[in-house]
């Protein structure tokens, strides 16, 4: 894809190409000094499905050993020490 060079006027306002007429955008600020402008795919939210259509059951050997270790989880090891101090400094 050609690179092109467009310019803003006062307001911050940019003209697209025709092609991204009628067309939803996502804007992202990639960094301070790049933009990344995307057509989005619009989805309905009609076709958009329930989580419990798409959930898979355990097996009964995945099931007994997720209640294992929810009922006895494991000990944290030091990375996971570490990880926990440094969210709640952040948490304040």
């Amino acid at each position: 894809m050609p690179t092109e060079i467009r310019t803003t006027d006062a307001k911050g306002r940019l003209v697209l190409p025709k092609s991204f007429a009628n067309a939803t955008v996502i804007v992202e600020q990639v960094s301070e000094t790049e933009v990344r402008i995307r057509r989005a795919k619009v989805v309905a939210e009609d076709d958009l499905p329930f989580a419990e259509e798409s959930a898979t059951s355990l097996n009964d050997e995945a099931r007994d050993q997720f209640l294992e270790l929810l009922a006895n989880p494991p000990v944290a090891n030091r990375a996971l020490q570490k990880a926990a101090v440094r969210h709640k400094g952040r948490r304040g």
